[in-house]
């Protein structure tokens, strides 16, 4: 039966793909000379239906220990023999519940690690029927919920780390078509994931940015500085009929290998209000027939507070926005799926042991809070780093977990935003401010304490790490409460307005006022942790 199953999946996948049914994210890319600091940044939702609970790890550098293995694919067939030294990094894999509830592997949906090499897989993109048919997908092939940890722990650069997952392709081939991007502090890679082998990967240039939804967006692979693909990418697409040319006879890989069957409003429009956002004056209203290149110049440089609040766009002031329409057909990029949405944060004039750091919203970001998690840091605090047993599968614990009480809070914001979202981002957006601004004051600080005490700057950036993070989680349970209070005391399935003096009904709705948070925003400016 296991036989005829892996012979199925290739067939299963694809029957997936067009259906519609795929996981889905949203990917965005500032590069170092777009953003107001000179960082780089990349980010990215970790979306899919469903209840799989988050958290934070730090895994430590392993030195000589060649009796190690990651595995590759899903199911824990496939292996990969890891090197006699492993790199420190950082991650946000699944509970051990969520693991046993979607039989996946950890999926660090973001690492870290301590040469200042970052990545982030995977947006999941459609390539076309034809591509497909002639390169299917591998049953026990690479997937996203293995890759980011197994790369980023043997990768001193991203062009090393580029190299690593094209040969760990090329050797098991891919289960799934994905989008990864890579980064350190001297280059920023993207990554497109075609068929069963075919894959390319570009240099991005530092004055340019990125966002886009499921698909694919790669056009010429001459628009870029340098590039690397696999050894048949322009091959199987001539052998097999479907290969499309363009600019100066070059193959157009966007063309080739997606086309415009693989369009669909569901990810083209998260595609177009990133670039309506970054660059209003270049892009009009949305158009499915528009092509939005994958990477462009923004009007104005990008902050990493501009990125949290682009993570959370929900089409506001648009025809589009499900909260200020009803519409009920619209993908968001802030969507209430979202497993976790997390920012990576990496300034190259620091030391790689310092540079970067994970900006990470547990479950979903509209009513979340981006709380930092650097690569210095021994262990994030003990609430973020809460592993919820296997045996405590489907119990929903916000009391004890973060992931559980941030998703409760987004639901239930999002039922009527205004009354309980509006208040609750307005404070998470105060603490996000003061957070940014006393991180780039610990780093500076830690920087120097660095050089001459290096046991005691990771004492101090874990400390400060986790003093936020707990903070955090202090204050989702108080605004938890503070809207489950709200909402049990306004329940009422009579809308209609009642005198409070002679019990006669209003002939208008009862109106609600937005709840009142009475929180201190400034304890994340404060740097003692």
């Amino acid at each position: 039966m296991k036989k005829i199953l892996c012979a199925l999946i290739p067939l299963l996948l694809l029957f997936c793909l067009f259906s519609g049914t795929a996981h889905a994210c949203t990917g965005v890319y500032i590069g170092r000379e777009a953003t107001t600091d000179g960082s780089v940044i990349i980010a990215r939702s970790n979306d899919t239906q469903g209840n799989y609970p988050q958290r934070m790890t730090v895994v430590p550098r392993i030195e000589q220990d060649q009796d190690r293995q990651m595995p590759v694919d899903n199911e824990r067939s496939s292996f990969f023999d890891l090197p006699g030294t492993t790199f420190k990094y950082l991650g946000t894999p699944f509970m051990a519940s969520a693991q046993l509830e979607n039989g996946t592997g950890m999926d660090d949906a973001v690492c870290i690690n301590e040469y200042g090499v970052a990545m982030t897989m995977s947006v999941t993109a459609f390539s076309n029927k034809a591509a497909m048919t002639a390169d299917p997908w591998i049953a026990h092939g690479i997937t996203e919920t293995t890759m980011n940890q197994l790369v980023i722990s043997v990768s001193r650069s991203a062009r090393e780390a580029v190299q690593k997952l094209a040969q760990l392709i090329d050797q098991y081939g891919s289960s799934e078509t994905n989008i990864a991007m890579i980064i350190d502090q001297k280059e920023a890679w993207y990554v497109e994931m075609y068929t069963g082998h075919q894959y390319a990967a570009v240099k991005l240039p530092d004055d340019k940015v990125s966002v886009f939804g499921n698909e694919f967006n790669l056009e010429y692979l001459s628009d870029y500085a340098d590039c690397i693909t696999s050894e048949n990418l322009e091959k199987l697409a001539v052998d097999n009929g479907f290969a499309v040319y363009g600019k100066d006879g070059e193959l157009n890989l966007l063309a080739t290998y997606a086309g415009p069957e693989t369009v669909e409003d569901y990810s083209h429009m998260r595609t177009w209000i990133g670039h309506k956002l970054l660059a209003p004056s270049a892009y009009g209203d949305y158009d499915k027939n528009d092509r939005y290149p994958l990477v462009f110049t923004p009007e104005n440089r990008v902050s990493l507070e501009s990125v949290m609040e682009l993570m959370r766009n929900r089409y506001e002031g648009t025809p589009y926005s499900p909260d200020e329409t009803g519409r009920i057909d619209m993908r968001v990029i802030g969507t209430d799926t979202s497993l976790s949405v997390h920012i990576v944060h990496l300034r190259p004039e620091l030391p790689p042991a310092l540079a970067g750091t994970a900006w990470v919203s547990v479950a979903p970001a509209p009513y979340g809070v981006f709380v930092p998690l650097n690569i210095l840091c021994e262990e994030p605090s003990d609430a973020y780093a809460g592993n919820q047993p296997e045996d405590r599968l489907h119990c929903f614990e916000s009391d004890a977990y973060p992931w559980y009480t941030f998703k409760e809070l987004n639901t239930l914001c999002l039922t009527d935003y205004k009354i309980y979202g509006v208040p609750v981002r307005a404070y998470w957006h105060t603490a996000e401010k003061h957070m940014i601004d006393s991180m780039a004051a610990e780093l500076e600080e830690v920087n120097q304490l660095l050089k001459t005490d290096p046991a005691q700057a990771q004492r101090e950036m874990t400390k400060y790490c986790a003093g936020l993070q707990e903070k955090a989680f202090d204050d989702a349970k108080a605004l938890l409460n503070e809207v489950r209070w709200a909402m049990s005391a306004n329940s009422n399935t009579m809308k209609m307005g009642i005198n409070p003096e002679t019990d006669e009904l209003y002939t208008t709705e009862r109106v609600l006022t937005p709840i009142k948070v009475e929180l201190d925003g400034s304890f994340y400016g404060r740097r003692a942790g």
